[in-house]
């Protein structure tokens, strides 16, 4: 064999070791890859069985509060016992009860039952907000699905028409009782005593009088309206502030930085122009627009630091 035959024989060899050395490396990254994938694929399997894990405790934790807030399982029970429980709410708040018939229907539903009460109760204000703290406060599964309430002697006697419905779960512990236990809290209540004195102070059955001379006063804020901004020359009064009185039909002329005062509206004129007014007040920049009065302004954001 000659030196040239066995150079050539080296370099074919060399060349397959770095071919076969190459498809091994590829193969390599490709397992390694592989690899990878598989484990982030496993990483995100484990997340999402402990996600669904999490939300399967979850959603137990609130069937088993559901199931203790169930009616009892007997319906004729359930029925009776609810009635009772309704009577006993609006008796406790003071009211008069005219009225509790069951109007649950016939019709089953195989994931849970349901009673329904049809009422008609009189009172105060003060003793219907009593009594629907009671009811969204107690410890069933239940809601009001309608309701009316019809006002008589200046709000003082109100008549409450109401629909109320509570659920049976099938699977409940109880067979012939009520849930107990202590009143639930009712989001964004603080008290009762609270929100009833709130309700009591402003009557919702009767227009709102106002106090005083409140009424004159705001009157004369919507008697002043705005009927132009008048630029004619920019000399060095610039634009006016054109303001009728309605009654009066007097008019009166304002120019940038004057002080103005209409009954309870009052501030200082800060800009002028075509067909707008900017007054700074105790509340803040209040913006007006040609034919609005002074008590339809907006409100303007803060100027930027």
């Amino acid at each position: 064999m000659t030196s040239r035959e066995k150079t050539l024989i080296g370099a074919v060899a060399a060349a397959g070791l770095l071919w076969f050395g190459s498809q091994g490396l590829t193969r390599y990254r490709e397992k390694v890859t592989q690899s990878k994938n598989q484990h982030t694929a496993a990483e995100q399997a484990l997340s999402d069985a402990n996600v669904a894990q999490l939300r399967g405790a979850r959603a137990r934790k609130r069937l088993n509060e559901w199931r203790a807030q169930s009616l009892p399982t007997n319906q004729e029970i359930a029925e009776s016992l609810y009635q009772d429980w309704l009577r006993a709410q609006l008796a406790g708040a003071g009211m008069n009860v005219v009225q509790l018939t069951d109007k649950s229907g016939s019709a089953k539903n195989p994931q849970f039952g349901e009673v329904t009460v049809a009422g008609k109760a009189e009172g105060s204000l003060a003793q219907l907000t009593d009594f629907l703290h009671r009811f969204y406060a107690g410890p069933h599964l239940h809601r009001l699905t309608n309701s009316t309430i019809a006002a008589s002697d200046g709000g003082q006697k109100l008549t409450f028409d109401f629909t109320a419905a509570a659920l049976i779960l099938p699977d409940a512990k109880r067979k012939d009782t009520l849930a107990e236990g202590d009143p639930r809290p009712i989001e964004g209540v603080k008290s009762l005593d609270d929100v009833r004195q709130r309700l009591v102070d402003r009557n919702l059955f009767v227009a709102h009088a106002p106090k005083g001379n409140e009424a004159a006063v705001d009157n004369n804020a919507a008697d002043a309206e705005i009927t132009a901004t008048v630029g004619g020359s920019y000399g060095d009064q610039g634009w006016q502030l054109w303001v009728r009185h309605k009654t009066s039909g007097q008019v009166s002329r304002f120019l940038r930085g004057d002080s103005i005062q209409f009954g309870s509206f009052k501030g200082k004129v800060v800009e002028i122009d075509n067909r707008r007014v900017v007054v700074e007040t105790d509340k803040g920049r209040m913006e007006f627009r040609t034919g609005q009065n002074f008590s339809q302004g907006t409100l303007l954001a803060p100027p930027a630091a």
